[in-house]
């Protein structure tokens, strides 16, 4: 039978330990090898003739015909692209499945997550602060919608980050779980809440996902912050939002809910370090608001704005801890310089096109994507 005699092909590859090591790709058979990777097919085959006498050689590729044949073509639509990784808008790769996707001629940081980042480019926001933070460096994009739980997110995922993007984004910020807390309870429970093992689930649905962007970015998952439950049930009765007679929220349950997005982070941050002599390094670290904004004196007052959204001060604190992630545990960093094109101290105003083909020609050779240069 068909099904016995794959068993049995899987089983004799198992014994010899051949196993396509694609970490995953639309090439990749979708079933997990014993090996703990997504695709059990048998790598490509080589055989090299031998010179001189020598007997010829023969083996095993790392990877399965049609996972080499993705990597290929994945290479090929970055090597179109110019020396700044802009992809010309009438080239098909200009057009990626995402329905969301937003090309440029800058690396592009993403804010994914719901209100929290929704309004992070308001007054103090870390939105505006990274957009102010690493201008002429990337293009940061916001993509916070209000309401929104985990499982919306994982919705919206081959939306706002298609797989086949020839220049995904290099860093994106995860930011989920306020809403997920929304107590069994209350008559938001259908609407906004998920169960603690389904959220947890989620957020890895959506880390494995950014780890198969080809390159895929660095990801900093950040907890949702402290709820001042009943500040916010005053508000949900102001605007009418519910008719609940005690809080929808409470600062215990969205405390389970951070840890719980704390410890997925640290699973995928101690894979990674594992994987590290991989070629494109999958490098994810947490960022812990809940307990951070929880040890400030009086923070239920000055760091949340209604009981469940952030203050100006509340903004400028988490602005504050993003900044310090990105630079001491994702090694983000932006200097002084301009990175897309040159000073105008360096341009020769009597022929800039020339300064600035010289200066493309020798800055920013890697494609956008492959290199993220501060």
């Amino acid at each position: 039978a068909p099904g016995a005699s794959r068993a049995a092909a899987v089983e004799r590859r198992a014994e010899m330990d051949v196993f396509c090591r694609c970490a995953g790709c639309h090439g990749c058979s979708g079933v997990r090898n014993p090996l703990g990777g997504p695709c059990d097919k048998e790598p490509q085959r080589y055989k090299i003739k031998g010179k001189s006498g020598k007997p010829d050689r023969e083996g095993f590729r790392a990877y399965c015909k049609p996972c080499l044949r993705k990597q290929e073509q994945a290479r090929a639509a970055r090597s179109s692209a110019t020396e700044l990784g802009y992809v010309p808008a009438g080239s098909l790769r200009a057009r990626p499945a995402g329905h969301d996707h937003v090309p440029g001629n800058r690396p592009r940081i993403v804010l994914f997550g719901d209100s929290i980042t929704e309004q992070s480019f308001g007054d103090g926001g870390f939105g505006a602060a990274l957009a102010d933070k690493y201008r002429r460096h990337a293009d940061v994009l916001l993509r916070g919608y209000s309401g929104y739980n985990s499982r919306d997110a994982v919705a919206l995922l081959k939306h706002v980050f298609p797989l086949d993007d020839p220049t995904p984004p290099v860093l994106v910020t995860v930011c989920f779980g306020a809403n997920d807390a929304v107590k069994e309870t209350s008559a938001m429970a259908d609407v906004q809440g998920c169960p603690l093992a389904e959220y947890a689930e989620n957020l890895r649905a959506i880390l494995n996902h950014l780890a198969r962007l080809d390159p895929p970015p660095r990801v900093l998952v950040m907890t949702p912050p402290p709820v001042n439950a009943q500040r916010w049930k005053r508000t949900c009765d102001e605007n009418q939002y519910h008719d609940d007679p005690v809080p929808d929220r409470d600062l215990n349950r969205t405390g389970r809910y951070a840890h719980a997005a704390l410890g997925v982070a640290r699973a995928f941050a101690s894979k990674a370090k594992a994987g590290a002599e991989n070629r494109d390094p999958f490098d994810v670290a947490g960022l812990n608001l809940f307990d951070k904004l929880l040890g400030v004196d009086g923070w239920e007052e000055t760091l949340l704005s209604d009981g469940l959204h952030l203050s100006k001060d509340g903004y400028e604190l988490v602005t504050s801890l993003i900044v310090d992630a990105l630079e001491r545990t994702l090694d983000l960093e932006a200097d002084e310089n301009p990175s897309d094109f040159p000073s105008f101290l360096d341009v020769d105003h009597q022929t800039p096109s020339a300064s600035v083909d010289a200066f493309v020609a020798k800055k920013m050779r890697a494609a956008r994507g492959e290199e993220f240069e501060m």
